[in-house]
């Protein structure tokens, strides 16, 4: 019986990205200590990050594109069997947004905005998808501690985290059981034996257990390996718990497994609690749809299928956009016309970039708020660029998402503080992995 087509294909790609990074199949093997092997794999993610990330600019702005039009024609359709299919037409492009962010993730390529945030409420919103994710014969259940303190990650990675395990638990029971997600406050004892107990501060428990198979030792020690699987070929990519992993260290936490064959597994993820709970909590008015009254954006997007997007979007939801293909024509633009409230700039572009545009922009317009669009990393969006009045949205993003950062940005300049304070902590995890490298 010939081979599929679409897997000798995969095959042959991932062969072919092996071979050009100079990794063989025996190397690890061969090697004469398991630090060896670590470096290997370290270097080897490296890579691939590197490699996922010089696709991801590019691959993020056509998602963009999908997912912002299909965000406005559900506005817009009126009939249940239109908005169906243009919901899948969104959940296609939302999973493949999910796949380049679990690529740079685990290789700490992808921005993070952290915040004060309850996960009660991030576990809340997403729990009516987890539902429909599971089968029927598994018992779902969500216990949340209703005095639970904040936490301070990414609420993105949040949903992604717990969205993995829940996957995870399902794939473990094939025959059905029971799956329980639960939140609360803990304090760490400092002789606990895990590695979670490292101390005796307030922590926030989240907890993933399931009634599956189980895992052994052997397992254990590598599910967080990424692209390790022990699913049928073709079932699972190897990065969902590597995934969790990185999410969990991002956000300072640590994550304790516990498993033995046929009896379940359950994985406790164990966050700081936030010092200033409420400083950034998110209200029930920020979901709302906002409405601009006639202020300027100057939009700067090379990518045409997105500059339209986002210059129709904002013209909707009325803003006075103009609009321009790269830095030089933007320039133009603003010594061209009055007073521009907001730049709106792509970070990486032919020519000038989005750094040295908002640079020379401020010099003519001191008081312009600058707002970057990336979808790459952290190493082009730079602690020091977020000054007051400059912040970053994270792309792909929707209409709705832009316009409630745009309105945040224009109503307050701290609004670049949270940002600032992320990408000072990735800068740093940076220099410490390559001092890392540079030693070892």
């Amino acid at each position: 019986m010939a081979e599929n087509p679409n897997r000798m294909c995969r095959t042959l790609i991932w062969a072919g990205i092996l071979s050009l990074l100079g990794i063989e199949n025996g190397l690890a093997q061969d090697a004469p200590a398991r630090s060896e092997e670590s470096l290997l794999q370290s270097q080897k993610m490296e890579a691939i990050g590197r490699l996922a990330g010089g696709i991801a600019h590019d691959f993020n702005n056509l998602l963009a594109v999908i997912t912002g039009y299909s965000d406005l024609l559900l506005e817009s359709l009126a009939s249940d069997l239109d908005r169906r299919k243009v919901e899948q037409i969104q959940q296609a492009a939302n999973s493949a947004a999910s796949l380049i962010r679990q690529l740079l993730m685990f290789s700490r390529q992808q921005v993070v905005q952290q915040t004060v945030l309850d996960l009660n409420r991030a576990v809340s919103g997403i729990e009516k998808m987890l539902r429909r994710l599971i089968r029927e014969n598994i018992e779902f259940t969500v216990t949340l501690d209703p005095h639970l303190v904040r936490v301070k990650a990414d609420s993105g990675q949040i949903e992604q985290l717990v969205l993995n395990l829940v996957v995870n638990a399902r794939d473990a029971m094939p025959n059905g059981g029971k799956l329980r997600i639960q939140t609360k406050n803990v304090r760490l004892k400092k002789d606990a034996q895990s590695e979670a107990s490292v101390s005796s501060d307030p922590f926030v428990l989240l907890e993933v257990a399931d009634t599956g198979i189980g895992m052994d030792q052997e397992t254990q020690a590598r599910i967080f390996e990424p692209f390790f699987t022990t699913k049928a070929v073709g079932k699972g990519t190897g990065l969902g718990l590597s995934t969790v992993y990185a999410i969990v260290k991002q956000s300072n936490g640590s994550i304790e497994v516990q498993s033995k064959l046929g009896q379940g597994s359950s994985f406790k993820i164990y966050f700081p609690a936030a010092e200033q709970a409420d400083a950034d909590c998110e209200s029930a008015a920020g979901a709302e749809k906002p409405v601009f009254s006639g202020e300027t954006v100057l939009v700067v997007e090379d990518a045409e299928p997105l500059r339209r997007l986002i210059c129709e979007a904002l013209s909707a939801s009325g803003c006075k956009v103009l609009s321009a293909p790269d830095g030089q024509e933007a320039l133009r633009v603003v010594r061209r016309e009055g007073s521009i409230d907001l730049l709106l700039t792509d970070v990486i572009m032919p020519g000038m970039n989005g750094p040295e545009l908002a640079k020379q922009v401020r010099a003519l317009r001191p008081q312009m708020k600058i707002l970057y669009m990336t979808g790459y990393s952290g190493e082009f969006i730079r602690a020091d660029m977020l000054t007051p009045g400059v912040s970053f949205i994270q792309k792909p993003f929707t209409p709705a998402d832009l316009g409630r950062k745009i309105r945040r940005l224009l109503a307050d300049p701290r609004e670049t503080a949270g940002d600032s304070a992320a990408l000072s902590q990735q800068a740093g995890e940076a220099r410490k992995a390559a001092s890392a490298r540079a030693s070892g």
